[in-house]
């Protein structure tokens, strides 16, 4: 009965001390809408680095009830998250509320905080349990969630190339509201032709780098951009790579 209802509370958890209280901001949530969550799973969490701080805020918002999932005599408890696996070591998270128990009919946060420890992309795996009443009925279903990933890359990205090759990386902070890098690697000196895409296939960008040998780094900046999804290709010779990219103000 509350899949539905849990599958935007449950990618929330990631991560179990946090250094600061955190303040919901559903500012993402549209008007009139009774649930959701900031970021969401199509923005996903933002990436980490080894050996840095990393501090990622998630706000919900809790409905009163299951009207919205088909269920209108289900009044909502509480949704308490149980436990969270396979979290970048070093990070772990806390709640406000604190004890992770989100009641219905509020907005509540969670701090992913910590210095990870090691390059790490795992899904991650959210247990919980949902609260509710039918007909003044208590009625608890656990649930499990795996709509986000917990990744963390070396400390300039460049460790998860394949210098043997020509290799792109994913960009660097990704969803990015300031700057973002890329990094890529060419087994000799090379003209490189840089391309950025718009969802439609319409190029909204184009640059050629001289790469050197080795290790390279392309860096944007997203005033160049309006805010959504975009695809870039970086080609060396007869060989492209594309990955997607997110710009977020």
């Amino acid at each position: 009965m509350m899949k539905k209802l849990l599958s935007f509370f449950l990618i929330a958890s990631t991560g179990s001390v946090f250094a600061q209280i955190c303040t919901p901001n559903i500012s993402c949530i549209p008007a009139g809408t009774n649930y959701g969550i900031c970021p969401d799973s199509a923005t996903g969490l933002a990436p980490g680095v080894v050996g840095v701080a990393y501090n990622q805020v998630l706000s919900m918002k809790v409905p009163a009830n299951g009207a919205d999932f088909g269920y209108p005599t289900a009044m909502i408890t509480s949704i308490d998250i149980t436990s969270v696996d396979s979290l970048a070591p070093g990070l772990s998270y806390a709640c406000a509320p604190t004890g992770c128990s989100f009641p219905g009919n509020s907005n509540g946060c969670i701090v992913v905080s910590g210095t990870p420890t090691m390059v790490w992309n795992h899904q991650i795996i959210v247990n919980a349990m949902a609260h509710a009443t039918i007909f003044g009925v208590p009625v608890s279903l656990p649930q499990t969630n795996e709509q986000y990933r917990s990744i963390v890359t070396g400390p300039t990205g460049i460790e998860s190339l394949d210098l043997t090759k020509f290799d792109v990386s994913q960009n660097l902070p990704n969803p990015f509201t300031g700057k973002t890098t890329i990094n890529f690697s060419s087994v000799a000196p090379a003209d490189v032709d840089f391309k950025v895409y718009n969802m439609v296939g319409a190029v909204v960008f184009k640059n050629t780098f001289k790469a050197e040998k080795g290790a390279n780094t392309i860096t944007i900046d997203a005033n160049s951009f309006a805010p959504g999804v975009y695809m870039y290709s970086v080609k060396n010779g007869d060989k492209t790579i594309t990955k997607r990219m997110i710009v977020s103000k």
